[in-house]
């Protein structure tokens, strides 16, 4: 009996190290509404920056001079020309919540693995934006606390590649986006924290040594 909770304290601290590593991989995206706060929570990942100062006329798909790719999808895509397009500056969305007068969705797809974006947003009433498999959505005006501002979000530990935009309910929104930054993130794999790391070790450990006193037992109890 006492083999028994032994090795099943050890199985346990093991499993909850493992659980711990894999929750703080998985932590949820955060937003920041200023540089400041962007570039504090990036450290030195570097920053690429788009300021859309080249026309781009629209279509289902267009890539910006940093390399990101736009991608309209769902509803009506015979708007795109006024819904995903770059002109005058800017960058010009238009997004239907039922489809009807233009896209469902546009997601953009970053040239690298990103802990995180921040850009200069105007006219965002009804717009939301998450990052796909997170299932976490952001309404980018209540966020900020007013129609234009700036606006990102930073997951430094999961990098992600794309972020999407949607509508709320069924409306119509129109937004335009300026200044956009994105930083890379670090081309060496994410590790759990040393912390973890040690407790799973702990763990491991003292599954090894109760399976060790139980053998131990069991030869002497075959001996005698």
């Amino acid at each position: 009996m006492r083999h028994l909770k032994s090795l099943t304290a050890g199985l346990l601290l093991a499993l909850c190290g493992f659980a711990l590593s894999v929750g703080s991989a998985q932590a949820a995206p955060i937003t920041v509404t200023s540089l400041n706060d962007f570039n504090g929570a990036i450290g030195a990942a570097p920053v690429t920056t788009e300021t859309f100062n080249n026309n781009i006329a629209g279509a289902v798909e267009i890539t910006f001079d940093s390399g990101v790719v736009s991608t309209a999808a769902g509803g009506n895509l015979g708007t795109v020309v006024l819904d995903n397009a770059v002109l005058n500056g800017l960058f010009r969305g238009s997004l239907d919540g039922s489809g009807g007068g233009a896209p469902l969705t546009l997601t953009w797809t970053f040239p690298v693995p990103a802990i995180g974006f921040i850009a200069d947003f105007g006219s965002t009433s009804l717009i939301d934006v998450t990052i796909p498999g997170s299932d976490v959505f952001f309404d980018i005006n209540t966020v900020m606390g007013a129609a234009s501002g700036a606006f990102g979000l930073i997951n430094s530990q999961t990098p992600f590649t794309q972020i999407q935009f949607s509508i709320q309910g069924t409306g119509l929104g129109r937004f335009s986006i300026d200044n956009l930054r994105f930083a890379a993130a670090p081309s060496m794999a994410a590790v759990p924290e040393p912390g973890t790391l040690a407790l799973f070790g702990l763990g491991l450990a003292g599954f090894a040594l109760a399976r060790r006193h139980g053998k131990t037992r069991g030869q002497q109890n075959a001996a005698s």
